[in-house]
């Protein structure tokens, strides 16, 4: 693979990759080339969306390096949620939205590990919306980002602070007669 392709692939596992990124480590791997090279590389690609006019840059966090979009546009970008989509969240939307407010703050990671599956996407989505923020960083490898809600959050749900949320129901306790019901709705399922 030449140069010019290893360009090409980092900036595509860079847009796959998206939150997590990669660090120097991961590229010398896939690429096997030294550290020095993959460095070379992240800095060319750098290079490239700083110097011409676009939106999105490479950004370095704590070793890793992932694609970010530039501040500079973020009213841009706000508009596009706010305008069109604000009006009307998913399904999905609105769960990674109640996993935030409820577990605030929460790290995307805790997020899919409640929901079971990526979403990195709706996180995005949400941030762009500014019905989530980051609110903080963990104090652990990799220092992943805390979310939490936002005044727009409670504007949207026309709240007046984050106590006027639904109880949630922790367990649900089924008397004999409740547990007999769904034991004999149950059993109409079961296949011989």
């Amino acid at each position: 693979m030449n140069r010019t392709q290893m360009l090409a692939a980092l900036e595509g596992l860079l847009h796959i990759t998206g939150d997590d990124g990669l660090s120097p480590e991961e590229i010398c791997f896939v690429f096997d080339i030294t550290h020095g090279e993959a460095i070379d590389l992240l800095e060319s690609l750098t290079d490239m969306y700083d110097n011409h006019l676009r939106g999105i840059t490479i950004l370095n966090t704590a070793g890793r390096y992932k694609m970010v979009t530039k501040k500079e546009f973020i009213d841009v970008y706000r508009k596009i949620y706010a305008n069109i989509n604000k009006s009307r969240l998913s399904n999905a939307a609105l769960e990674v939205l109640a996993i935030v407010a409820y577990r605030q703050p929460i790290t995307r990671a805790e997020v899919e590990d409640v929901r079971g599956i990526n979403s990195d996407n709706l996180i995005r989505k949400l941030l762009a919306m500014s019905l989530i923020k980051e609110v903080g960083r963990l104090d652990t490898p990799g220092r992943p980002i805390l979310y939490g809600t936002t005044n727009d959050f409670l504007d949207y749900f026309k709240l007046s602070s984050l106590e006027e949320l639904p109880e949630l129901l922790e367990h649900i306790e089924l008397d004999e007669e409740m547990e007999q019901d769904l034991f004999n709705s149950l059993k109409r399922f079961k296949i011989n």
